[in-house]
């Protein structure tokens, strides 16, 4: 007996949840092929990042965007795999399409924040991730790369304020960057972390 349209989704979330990604990626595939969707590219997208198949993932994430324009998740996805395959250009418009929809998703300031540091556009980099943060202020790995968009965009005492801040909740990061966005003066502040 041939298997429904959402059987083979349910299949695929089921083979996914027992850990067979490359079982539910074909079921997944199966499942899109009998009825193309947002919902089942957007699974495919991500099952084929896990797997490492970045290209694919880009392809399943650009078609989940077509399908359902309207979903910012699923332009932040294609620019997070965008972003890992080297192409920051092209991230950055994934990233500005999510952000088109949702200007609260801070994942895509932070992403369209290391793409423009990528290409060396630092004071672009610094202005994303001022945003970043500014959405999520506990996000330490975002900060040290705030100071460091500070820092090569040669804003230094901005830089180092950030340092300071980051001190404060996540003090390792906050060495990293003292050391990294060349703050040996702040150092004291973590010293506590070489004992």
């Amino acid at each position: 007996m041939p298997l429904g349209p959402w059987s083979y989704r349910l299949h695929g979330w089921l083979l996914h949840f027992l850990g067979r990604d490359g079982a539910a990626y074909a079921a997944y595939q199966e499942a899109f092929r009998h009825t193309p969707g947002a919902a089942t590219a957007a699974c495919l997208g991500y099952l084929a990042a896990r797997l490492e198949r970045l290209e694919e993932a880009e392809t399943w994430y650009a078609s989940a965007a077509s399908l359902a324009p309207e979903r910012g998740e699923h332009h932040f996805n294609l620019g997070y795999v965008r972003d890992r395959l080297g192409r920051p250009r092209q991230a950055i418009a994934a990233f500005d399409a999510a952000l088109h929809l949702n200007l609260q998703l801070d994942r895509a300031w932070y992403g369209k924040g290391l793409a423009h540091a990528a290409l060396g556009e630092h004071e672009a980099a610094a202005t994303a991730l001022e945003i970043a943060v500014e959405l999520q202020p506990m996000n330490g790995i975002a900060y040290y790369h705030l100071g460091m968009a500070y820092h090569h965009a040669g804003r230094h005492q901005e830089s180092e304020r950030i340092a300071r801040r980051l001190a404060a909740f996540e003090p390792r990061l906050a060495r990293q960057l003292m050391l990294d966005g060349e703050h040996p003066q702040l150092l004291p502040l973590v010293a506590h972390l070489e004992a």
